[in-house]
């Protein structure tokens, strides 16, 4: 009677434990595609990562070498992927795009999107923007809005260091 119940006990366990592996197990293979994908980017543009940074659906990530900025995200429809040269880039920016909402007596802000800004150098060319999060699209804000500034201090600070 002990041994039968001892070993209902750990399949019990078992049936607890695993939504959780398979949750891991699934979330270490979305990052290694992201990141094999990041990396399939760089190599076209003859370039290697050396920094990365996953957030949810996306990682950025920076070839110091040849100064390259990465940007690679998936979505349910579609991938996107986009790179940015940062010797054509005089400056980095965070964009914070918010709308207010007012309940009762209260008003609070809601982050719509947030993005990483590039501004060239040559006024003919455009300015490139990694589109982190967008509440139309994205589920829930998550550690974009830290990261972002991470970025814009790590990139600006390579931006500095090349001129």
């Amino acid at each position: 009677m002990d041994l039968g119940m001892t070993i209902v006990v750990l399949v019990i366990i078992l049936l607890c434990i695993m939504p959780f592996v398979i949750m891991h197990y699934n979330k270490v293979n979305k990052k290694k595609k992201m990141l094999q994908s990041l990396t399939k980017i760089a190599q076209q543009h003859n370039c290697t990562i050396s920094q990365h940074e996953f957030c949810s659906d996306f990682v950025l990530g920076i070839d110091e070498s040849r100064n390259f900025v990465f940007f690679f995200k998936q979505t349910k429809e579609e991938s996107i992927s986009e790179f940015v040269d940062l010797s054509e880039t005089r400056m980095c920016q965070a964009v914070k795009q918010a709308r207010n909402v007012n309940s009762g007596s209260s008003s609070y802000s809601i982050i719509k999107r947030v993005e990483l800004l590039f501004l060239p150098i040559s006024k003919n060319k455009e300015e490139a923007r990694f589109v982190l999060y967008d509440e139309e699209i994205d589920r829930q804000l998550s550690e974009e809005l830290e990261l972002v500034d991470n970025w814009v201090k790590r990139i600006n600070t390579r931006i500095k260091a090349k001129k």
